[in-house]
């Protein structure tokens, strides 16, 4: 009798890193943004406000019990008395009656942001008519309305909703988006040969691979896709330094995420991937490390999850472009908290501009022919970026020539395909000339935008 021979589908067996904690929920990179904002901002979405409605409530519940405690257990004046007992009774008629009705409202949209809700119950508090005097502003200091946020509700792309904490949101969306990668990026063991035009070549590897794809002994040549090297067993530190200025602004999709959303998001993404990776790889130390370095006037480096979150939630976009400052507090980090020689660093720059603030003083030589460049050149580029791709290019130069440790440099520059023919990417270009090459990255692509770093620099440095 034959075998018979099952097919077991994806549908019985989904694939586990697809799906956060034990659920199946999967989130598109579009919706994560919209995570973030609600996050960022707690007066958005319908579950926020009921949320909001829901922490009243609690809280006047908790202020009634309060007030039965004092009236039975403190001496008071029969004054003092009456006026507990009458913000008592409005209390309860507030819990009993008001807060329902605003729950209901609020759960048929009609009460839109946590404004509407306070202006929806005091107006009803106006109506009502009790005797004596109730002061209305001290009793919703009392009750501290509208300030506590319990979750957030979101949407898969399947359709299926989800409630989850504030408390859990920097961790749900690092983990289904650091998966998502793993699922991109092929994590091979770091002593794998690998394809790839440029790194140390192995002769004898590549040779093999010419044969089999020339199919002639010798070869007749060899394709730039036969070239082998092989990734040294080295630990990396990566600085992933984001552009914050103004113009990350701009939205990646009419109504949708911003430049800045975008870059969080990949930022959260790679740090929660190389989390994964470090697990995966069993090593006694982690082969990488993650930390995101926000371009701005006073940069810190973000290097924990405390922090990392503080990012996430209090980014803005605004100011000028402070790359330089950015850059060498990456470097003095890198310097003072790993000194092992065996730790590669690499420099990952997402930016959308030029930088446009120098720093002084400045410690490191700027090159003749790159300034004689821009004395020759007709550009409108102003004096202080000039002096600043300078500057940026004496930093990189004395990185690439120091021997105590491998110093890699990535640069991502954000914009659509002309910008190669304008002066921002002619100009960077120039400045990176002998230590690297710009990548353009396509805003309206920015969801690759972390697959994209993994294989230009990450991986394959």
């Amino acid at each position: 009798m034959p075998h018979r021979i099952y097919f077991v589908t994806e549908t019985e067996f989904a694939d586990p890193l697809q799906h956060y904690s034990n659920q199946e929920f999967v989130l598109e990179f579009e919706d994560a943004a919209q995570v973030l904002k609600l996050w960022r901002n707690p007066h958005l979405g319908r579950s926020s406000r009921e949320g909001a409605v829901l922490s009243i409530a609690s809280k006047n519940a908790v202020a009634v019990e309060n007030i039965m405690q004092k009236i039975m257990n403190t001496p008071l004046t029969a004054t003092e008395e009456e006026r507990l007992v009458n913000e008592m009774k409005l209390l309860r008629f507030i819990g009993e009656r008001i807060l329902p009705d605003v729950l209901e409202r609020v759960n048929r949209n009609e009460l839109q942001t946590i404004e509407d809700i306070l202006k929806y119950i005091q107006e009803l508090l106006k109506e009502i008519k009790f005797e004596g005097s109730v002061d209305l502003q001290n009793l919703a200091e009392k009750l501290n309305q509208l300030k506590d946020i319990v979750d957030i509700e979101i949407t898969d792309a399947f359709g299926r909703k989800k409630r989850i904490s504030r408390e859990s949101v920097m961790d749900l969306l690092g983990k289904i988006l650091g998966r998502y990668l793993v699922k991109q990026i092929s994590v091979a063991p770091l002593d794998e040969v690998h394809k790839r035009p440029r790194g140390t070549i192995r002769l004898k590897e590549t040779y093999r691979s010419a044969i089999l794809s020339s199919q002639t002994i010798p070869p007749t040549k060899v394709k730039q896709e036969d070239i082998m090297r092989v990734k040294k067993d080295r630990r990396s530190l990566v600085y992933l330094i984001v552009d914050m200025s103004q113009s990350m602004r701009k939205t990646v999709f009419e109504g949708g995420m911003s430049r800045l959303d975008g870059a969080l998001l990949t930022s959260l993404s790679l740090y929660y991937y190389f989390k994964t990776l470090n697990r995966r790889k069993r090593k006694r130390y982690d082969m990488f490390k993650l930390a995101v370095v926000p371009i701005r006037k006073n940069p810190n480096v973000v290097d924990t999850d405390k922090d990392m979150e503080q990012l996430l939630l209090t980014a803005e976009a605004r100011g000028k472009t402070y790359m330089i400052q950015s850059v060498l507090a990456a470097i003095e980090h890198a310097k003072q908290q790993h000194k092992d020689k065996d730790i590669d660093v690499q420099f990952t720059i997402v930016t959308d501009g030029m930088p446009n603030m120098p720093s002084y003083p400045f410690s490191y030589s700027t090159n003749k022919e790159l300034k004689k460049y821009f004395d020759d050149i007709d550009t409108n580029t102003k004096s202080d970026t000039i002096e600043c791709l300078l500057q940026l290019n004496g930093i990189f130069t004395s990185l690439k020539q120091d021997r105590s440790r491998n110093w890699n440099v990535s640069y991502f520059l954000m914009g659509p395909e002309s910008l190669r023919n304008k002066e921002i990417y002619i100009h960077t270009k120039r400045m990176l000339k002998g230590i690297t090459r710009p990548i353009l990255v396509d805003p309206a692509q920015v969801k690759n935008l972390g697959e994209q770093i993994l294989k230009e620099s990450i991986l394959y440095a």
